[in-house]
C-alpha cells in the first residue's frame, strides 16, 4: 500500500490562540495517538498582516521571507517534558539556507516568501577603475523597493493598474489602494532535526515513542520581520523616513495651475513616476509635509488617492498627485518634500499581526511490520544545531573565538558576522545579511580543535585571495549535515568577483553518516586575523562602519533520544 494511501495532514492549532504578535508564543501539542508523523512534508502556514499605525508598506526581509517571523523553536516530550531539541536563531538558519541550498528562486519566491533574487549583497563595478563595490541589499545604492519586491509584498499598495486621464480624480486601482491592508498567506516548512530536516536518511518521526510532543514557537520582533520599502521615482530612490531622505515634491498653492496641478489639497511628485506600486505609498499613509529643513509643516496629513496629472507641454504622463482630504498648510518655494510620519510615533511605529496559525502534520501509519519494527527501536537519531555567541570589538586585530559545545557527537560549524549596530535596521537587516570579509577586513582563518590546527596554514577568505578555499570548507560542511550546496552566490558581471550570499566560514568535522567527532574535551575555537579595525571607513561604500560585531556559530552535532517503557532520555 501506498504512503499516499496511508496518510492524511491533520492541522493542528495553537493550545493558546489562532492570533499573535512579535514576540509572543505559539505552543502546539501533537498528542501520542497520532503515531507517526513525516516531518519533511509537514510545514506551519499563517496569514500575515501588516499593522502599521502610519500605514508604511514592508516587504518581508530578501532572504529569509516568511520564515524570519520564528527566532526560536523549542520541542518537548509531552510525557515527561524533557526538552528534545531547542532551535535559536532559526530565521537566521532559514535565510542561509534559502542562499546556499535552494536553487529555484522562482518557486521559493512563491511559497516561502523570499526574494526572486535572493542574495545578501549586489556587487557593481566600475568601468572605468575596474573596481568592486559590494553593498548590502536594502542599504544605499542597491535600495529595496517595491518595484524589486512588490511580488512580495504583505501589505497592499496602489498597484499602478491602468491609467486614469488628468480629469478623473480617483485612485488609480481603488481595490489595490484599499485603507486597510490584506492579510497574505504562506507556508513554511519545519527545519527542525526532530522531523528529518537534516541527514541523508529520511525517517519518520516516532510521536508515539516520544509520548507526544510539545512544540514552543517563539516570534520574532517586528524588526527582524518587517523590512521598510523606498519611494522610488524613475530616476532616484527616497528613504522617506526625514525630509533630507523625503520625496521631491511641488510647493503648495493655493489656486494652482492647469500645468502644475496643485492645490491645497494636493501634492504633485516632481519627477516621473512610471508605475506607482513604486512610491511606498498607500492610501492611508500618514505623510508629513516639510519646507527646507524648517518647523513649518504640515504634520500627519492622510493620502486619499492618487491620479495621474498633465505635467504641462509635452507631458509624458508620468507625473502622479497624491490627494488629501484635508487642506495643506500653503508652502510657496522649492524645496519641498514629503516623508513618512515621523512626529510622536517615529518611523518605528510597524508591527505586524499572525492570524490562523496553524501546524500541519502529515501523518502516517506504516504497514504492521514496519509499525512493530519501530516500536521496538530504543533509540532515535537526528541531527541539529546549538547557537554559540560571541563579541568582536571593534579595535580588535586578532580574535581567538571560543566555542563552548560539548556535543559528543559533532558534525560541522558554520560561523556568521553581524554588525551590531545594524543589525535591526528597517531598512536592511544585517542580522541576515552578514558581513562579509571585505567588510570586517578578515584575512585569516585557522580552527584549533583539541590541540591540532585546521588547516594546516590558515588562509585569507578575501574575494580576490582564497575565496574558492573558504567555499569549499562551506561545501563540505553543508554536507556533513546531508545538504547539497546549489548556489554559492550570483555569478554574472561583478558579483562574481565578491561574496554575494550571507558570508559563513565553515569545518567539516566528520565525513560520512556514521562518523561524528567528540568536541566533549576538545576545546574547539577559530582564530581570526584583520588587516583593519572597524570602528572607521565604510565597507558597505557609505558612512556606516561595522563596528563591534557578534560572532554567531552553528554547531551541528547527532542527538540521541532514548526510549524504553519507563523512561525518555536526550543524549548529546
Amino acid at each position: 500500500m501506498s504512503v499516499a494511501e496511508n496518510s492524511k495532514f491533520i492541522s493542528l492549532v495553537a493550545d493558546n490562540g489562532t492570533e499573535f504578535t512579535s514576540e509572543q508564543k505559539a505552543i502546539f501539542t501533537i498528542h501520542p495517538d497520532i503515531g507517526f508523523v513525516k516531518g519533511k512534508d509537514s510545514y506551519i502556514s499563517f496569514d500575515i498582516l501588516n499593522e502599521d499605525i502610519d500605514n508604511k508598506v514592508a516587504v518581508f526581509p530578501a532572504t529569509a521571507g516568511a520564515s524570519s517571523v520564528i527566532d526560536r523553536m523549542d520541542i518537548y516530550s509531552l510525557a515527561n517534558g524533557q526538552l528534545l531539541e531547542s532551535l535559536t536563531n532559526y530565521n537566521l538558519w532559514s535565510s542561509i539556507e534559502n542562499q546556499y541550498l535552494e536553487e529555484d528562486n522562482q518557486h521559493n519566491s512563491i511559497k516561502n516568501g523570499v526574494s526572486p533574487d535572493c542574495r545578501a549583497f549586489q556587487c557593481s563595478q566600475d568601468p572605468t577603475s575596474k573596481a568592486n563595490t559590494i553593498t548590502e541589499v536594502g542599504r544605499d545604492a542597491f535600495h529595496r523597493s517595491t518595484g524589486e519586491l512588490g511580488a512580495l509584498n504583505f501589505s497592499q499598495i496602489s498597484s499602478g493598474a491602468g491609467t486614469q486621464s488628468d480629469t478623473v480624480d480617483t485612485d488609480i486601482d481603488i481595490e489595490m489602494c484599499a485603507k486597510k491592508f490584506a492579510a497574505r498567506k504562506f507556508c513554511i516548512p519545519l527545519k527542525a532535526g526532530i522531523f528529518s530536516h537534516f541527514g541523508v536518511s529520511e525517517k519518520l518521526t516516532p510521536i508515539l515513542l516520544f509520548g507526544g510532543l510539545r512544540i514552543e514557537i517563539t516570534f520574532a520582533t517586528d524588526k527582524k520581520v518587517m523590512t521598510r520599502v523606498y519611494g522610488k521615482t524613475d530616476t532616484a530612490d527616497y528613504k522617506m523616513d526625514t525630509w533630507g531622505n523625503g520625496m521631491k515634491v511641488d510647493a503648495v498653492v493655493a489656486g494652482g495651475s492647469a500645468s502644475t496641478a496643485t492645490t491645497l489639497k494636493q501634492i504633485v511628485i516632481t519627477e516621473d513616476v512610471t508605475d506607482p506600486a513604486k512610491l511606498g505609498i498607500t492610501r492611508g499613509s500618514k505623510m508629513t509635509l516639510q519646507k527646507d529643513t524648517a518647523n513649518s509643516q504640515n504634520a500627519n496629513f492622510v493620502v486619499e488617492g492618487v491620479r495621474r496629472v498633465n505635467s504641462g507641454a509635452g507631458a509624458t504622463g508620468n507625473k502622479l498627485c497624491l490627494v488629501f482630504s484635508t487642506a495643506l498648510t500653503q508652502m510657496d518655494g522649492g524645496n519641498c518634500r514629503i516623508f513618512f510620519q515621523n512626529g510622536t510615533n517615529g518611523v518605528d511605529t510597524q508591527t505586524y499581526k499572525l492570524k490562523n496559525v496553524e501546524l500541519k502534520v502529515l501523518q502516517v501509519i506504516p504497514p504492521a511490520p514496519l509499525m512493530k519494527s519501530i516500536i521496538k527501536e530504543s533509540q532515535f537519531d537526528f541531527i541539529s544545531w546549538d547557537c554559540f555567541l560571541d563579541n568582536l570589538p571593534q579595535t580588535s586585530l586578532s580574535h581567538q573565538s571560543e566555542i563552548t559545545s560539548v556535543a559528543s557527537a559533532a558534525k560541522s560549524i558554520f560561523t556568521h558576522y553581524i554588525s551590531v549596530a545594524h543589525e535591526d535596521n528597517h531598512y536592511h537587516q544585517n542580522y541576515y545579511a552578514g558581513n562579509p570579509p571585505h567588510n570586517t577586513h578578515l584575512n585569516s582563518i585557522q580552527y584549533f580543535i583539541n590541540n591540532k590546527l585546521y588547516p594546516l596554514k590558515a588562509y585569507n577568505p578575501q574575494a580576490k585571495n582564497d575565496k574558492v578555499v573558504n567555499m569549499n570548507e562551506v561545501v563540505k560542511a553543508f554536507q556533513t549535515i546531508g545538504k547539497q550546496v546549489k548556489k554559492l552566490g550570483e555569478c554574472r558581471a561583478g558579483n562574481i568577483a565578491d561574496y554575494t550570499n550571507t558570508y559563513l566560514h565553515a569545518r567539516e568535522l566528520a565525513r560520512g553518516e556514521q562518523f561524528v567527532y567528540n568536541l566533549k574535551d576538545a576545546e574547539p575555537q577559530i582564530r581570526l586575523g584583520f588587516t583593519a579595525q572597524r570602528d572607521s571607513g565604510n565597507p558597505l561604500g557609505s558612512s556606516h562602519p561595522v563596528g563591534n560585531a557578534r560572532i554567531i556559530h552553528f554547531v551541528f552535532s547527532v542527538k540521541t533520544i532514548m526510549v524504553n517503557k519507563d523512561n525518555l532520555q536526550l543524549l548529546l
